[in-house]
């Protein structure tokens, strides 16, 4: 397995991923996987991971594989996000592995959550690039 505090080191600091203990597992042209655990301050009432926490894991797979495929200067937003839930998570490490399917302004990518080698969701996110802001 890839050294994780250097993929980790290669995406910009993502404040929510240290709430979350998300870390970059494995980066690839146009891919990247990765990982959290089940924690119980992410618990919706009955005791299964709420649905935000899946699908912030979702869409940060999804922009880190985007990160591998744009041009330096280039920054990049979900427009829209859809996630199937398939099955709880309540226990474990939860993965996601996101592919890029197509690289343009305007950019779907497709991910899939497992939770100990179950999947659990399916998520489709659209982003969208633009130029870096210039700052006054």
């Amino acid at each position: 397995m890839p050294e994780e505090k250097n993929l980790n080191s290669e995406f910009p600091h993502v404040p929510v991923w240290d709430l979350m203990d998300i870390r970059v597992v494995e980066m690839g042209e146009g891919t990247a996987t990765l990982r959290m655990p089940f924690d119980d301050k992410l618990i919706n009432p009955y005791g299964m991971m709420h649905g935000s926490g899946v699908y912030a894991l979702a869409d940060s797979a999804v922009a880190v594989a985007i990160s591998t495929l744009v041009e330096k200067g280039k920054q990049f937003f979900t427009v829209e996000m859809k996630v199937n839930y398939l099955e709880p998570v309540t226990t474990g490490i939860v993965e996601a592995r996101a592919k890029i399917l197509r690289l343009g302004h305007i950019v779907p990518g497709e991910v899939d959550v497992f939770n100990e080698n179950k999947l659990v969701a399916k998520a489709i996110a659209t982003y969208i690039i633009v130029d870096e802001k210039k700052k006054s």
